[in-house]
């Protein structure tokens, strides 16, 4: 455990005072109850069908690049 106040007073009485770090953050809120099995796949097929478009979008990209600088390459040359 490590405190994090200011300096201790050793002939003082053990008194807890300040932020140690097995202390929550302040506003820290505990997690939510778990979510139904049918919730937990109705958020999986939403992940997938966005990891599926962030996919399509990243090859669409990645193919126009290049074309686009041999287009750049040709007209200027």
């Amino acid at each position: 455990m490590v405190y994090l106040g200011g300096p201790i007073n050793p002939r003082s009485p053990r008194r807890r005072r300040g932020i140690y770090l097995h202390d929550p953050p302040p506003g820290y809120h505990p997690p939510r109850p778990r979510l139904s099995l049918k919730d937990q796949q109705r958020q999986a097929r939403q992940e997938r069908v966005l990891i599926r478009v962030a996919v399509v979008v990243l090859v669409l990209t990645a193919a126009a690049v290049p074309v686009i600088i041999s287009l750049i390459i040709t007209t200027h040359s």
